[in-house]
């Protein structure tokens, strides 16, 4: 996943809505309606990925099994207080059930064409 899709999920966990994608300055800024806010026009949604602080205001947003599952992921990543933002909006996302794992390319010559004309992966690949 890259840092705008875990922006936007983690957005959408904490109740934000109505996204849309700017251009600004010649970089791609995602909008949104922010949770409990009156006003019709949208915002920048907070740059989880990269700040600790927006972490902390969506840390508020896990409930019940949730927390325990972020803190064994935290736990998986490094002490608890020297996790990294980026670190901590994967936890976030794995303890909701919403990161995606990113799917690699076999290596070169991994994948070989059976006698049967089927295709295999060859164990030694990964």
């Amino acid at each position: 996943m890259n840092p705008q899709e875990i922006n936007k999920r983690i957005a959408i966990a904490c109740g934000w809505d109505r996204f849309c994608t700017y251009e600004v300055n010649g970089k791609v800024v995602n909008y949104g309606h922010p949770p409990n806010d009156d006003k019709y026009y949208e915002s920048p949604i907070p740059n989880y990925y990269e700040d600790l602080n927006a972490m902390y205001d969506a840390e508020s947003y896990i409930m019940d099994e949730s927390s325990i599952e972020y803190e064994k992921w935290l736990r998986k990543f490094s002490c608890v207080w020297h996790v990294k933002a980026s670190k901590k909006a994967e936890a976030f996302l794995r303890a909701i059930n919403q990161w995606e794992e990113e799917w690699k390319m076999p290596k070169a010559g991994s994948v070989t064409e059976s006698s049967s004309g089927s295709m295999r992966m060859n164990k030694t690949s990964f």
